[in-house]
């Protein structure tokens, strides 16, 4: 008889959680992945690991194979892209958006502020007074916005690359969502016009102007 194992998968993109399944022994680990990402509806590239470990288990290994045991914990991650904000961000320089666009902006929802977006990474957060050299790439200063600061000094960013605008989250700790959706740290996602962001208790619409 073929064996079946009870496992827990810990799935992480989305805060989906825990998920109780039962599999084949002999289950290939890329089609469990296959099978994770069509039913959670998960973009991008994900892996598999052992609660207590860090190494991703074999692709093209079936699930006993790779040494995963009947009560086992897998966690599933998203892999993180190298996006070059990071680095963009250290070098400190403002790069143009392409001329195409008349105006880009953010407009805060409830004083309707607007703030204008002329390079990338433009970054959204607020102003440090004490080290004004980490604000040449701010772009939207949220400092006056708030009685109580839950925007982190580099919170967001936005980027353009081939004619389409990105989103991306900067703060480990403070949360950024897109249209209701919470980022993930290490990805860029993708920013049409008319979406909504929320940086801490801060909301702002993004408009585009060709």
């Amino acid at each position: 008889m073929m064996e079946r194992l009870n496992l827990t998968l810990d799935i992480r993109p989305n805060d989906i959680g825990a998920k109780k399944i039962n599999v084949r022994g002999s289950l290939i680990i890329s089609n469990l992945l296959a099978e994770i990402q069509d039913k959670f509806n998960i973009d991008g590239t994900i892996e598999l690991h052992a609660e207590d470990s860090q190494a991703a288990l074999p692709l093209g290994d079936p699930l006993v194979q790779a040494g995963v045991t009947d009560g086992a914990t897998l966690v599933c991650e998203r892999l993180k892209e190298e996006t070059g904000t990071p680095d963009a961000i250290l070098r400190g320089v403002r790069v143009p958006f392409e001329g195409k666009f008349k105006r880009v902006y953010l407009q805060e929802e409830h004083s309707l502020t607007e703030y204008d977006l002329s390079w990338q990474p433009a970054i959204v957060g607020r102003r440090d007074r004490r080290d004004p050299s980490k604000n040449r790439l701010l772009a939207v200063d949220l400092e006056e916005i708030e009685d109580l600061p839950t925007v982190s000094r580099h919170h967001a960013c936005v980027t353009l690359e081939e004619g389409k605008f990105f989103i991306e989250r900067l703060a480990p700790r403070n949360p950024t969502y897109l249209n209701g959706k919470a980022l993930e740290g290490g990805r860029r996602y993708p920013l049409p016009a008319g979406a909504k962001i929320q940086v801490g208790r801060v909301s702002l619409t993004f408009y585009v102007v060709s």
